[in-house]
């Protein structure tokens, strides 16, 4: 079967290196049915790293997977896919957007990723060793297009064209990175004696709780993964999201409040629900995280026949701009709920809104 992952062009030189390997708190890896879910999720960690967008194929089987893990450690919903266990690398079927850096400012800032240090204090994208690599790698592509071009070679050539910034380290070719050749002895003698770092007690009782069948301890596992930032979060909030009745889907929506990130068309469904609650909790997670899209949502909310839903929205005003989103406050303002109308008039006293007459 084939799925998607999500990622940035420099995890997925990672992934196509040591494959797909769990990360704490949550260790688990994660994939998607659709390519679409995969290339927003891609988009939304490229934004805070400050890198490309690359999504990748992978070919699983998940029945020999449950066999290798244990059904409980492979799970699938609503289109999401956990895996508490290593994908190897050879399971890559395709990608978008995976490569050698190719320009000059490409090729900068992968030579300081590899030297470990800030753009600032690294090599130029001007460096004439960096435009160099630039001319080989333009002269490779034209005269060898299907020749196969490693990151081993392309950090070879860096440090013969540019020395000074390789001077003095030992390179690690395998791994792609650098030691400074006198901290590489002091640190190998101080693994000797290192004592391994406790494990924080939080992680161990958030996958008990995600593993459980009881909806409250699931709740719980999501609750102990915000308190961690857990990078996978959401993922998490929709693997279960799929999984839920109404009741339970509230609390999961509550905890994906705390999500940096989320995907506003996997949240559709539930703010259109006939359950008032889950379709206020979709709601309150729409204006807090759709971005863009934040103001859509604030009058599908403000405008919902349902005083519940109305509330939800309303608690929140304080994120809109009342000259902006006149139309929003209007709405509140008149609302024949007393909580929804004060909170509009907290936040339009002097601005020459008109209280509604009748």
């Amino acid at each position: 079967m084939i799925v998607y992952h999500g990622t940035t062009r420099r995890a997925a030189r990672q992934i196509a290196r040591d494959g797909f390997q769990p990360r704490s708190p949550s260790r688990r890896v994660w994939f998607s049915r659709g390519k679409s879910y995969a290339k927003q999720r891609a988009h939304s960690k490229s934004r805070h790293t400050r890198d490309r967008p690359v999504v990748l194929a992978v070919d699983l089987d998940l029945k020999a997977l449950r066999q290798r893990y244990g059904s409980r450690q492979v799970r699938e919903s609503s289109g999401i896919i956990s895996i508490r266990g290593d994908i190897p690398a050879s399971s890559l079927r395709s990608h978008h957007g995976l490569g050698l850096p190719e320009t000059a400012e490409e090729i900068a800032r992968w030579v300081n990723a590899v030297l470990g240090v800030k753009a600032h204090k690294g090599v130029s994208a001007r460096h004439e060793g960096v435009l160099r690599l630039t001319r080989w790698i333009d002269n490779r592509l034209a005269t060898r297009p299907n020749a196969r071009l490693g990151e081993k070679e392309l950090l070879a050539r860096a440090a013969q064209w540019i020395p000074d910034r390789f001077a003095g380290v030992e390179i690690d070719f395998e791994h792609l990175r650098v030691w400074p050749k006198v901290a590489r002895e002091a640190e190998a003698q101080q693994a000797a004696f290192e004592i391994p770092a406790p494990v924080d007690r939080r992680e161990e009782e958030a996958i008990d709780c995600l593993e459980s069948d009881k909806p409250q301890r699931q709740v719980r596992g999501l609750q102990l993964l915000a308190d961690l930032d857990d990078p996978d979060l959401f993922e998490w909030c929709v693997l279960l999201l799929g999984e839920s009745q109404p009741q339970s889907a509230v609390g999961i929506l509550k905890v994906m409040r705390h999500c940096e990130d989320v995907q506003p068309e996997v949240l559709v469904p539930y703010a259109e629900s006939e359950h008032k609650a889950v379709r206020g909790a979709a709601i309150e997670v729409l204006v807090l995280r759709s971005g863009e899209e934040a103001p859509k949502w604030f009058w599908r909310g403000l405008t919902d026949p349902v005083p519940h839903v109305r509330l939800s929205a309303a608690k929140f005003l304080d994120r809109l701009d009342p000259r902006t989103h006149r139309d929003s406050f209007e709405a509140a303002l008149y609302d024949p709920h007393p909580q929804v109308a004060q909170a509009a008039r907290k936040l339009t006293q002097h601005m020459g809104f008109e209280p509604l007459a009748w």
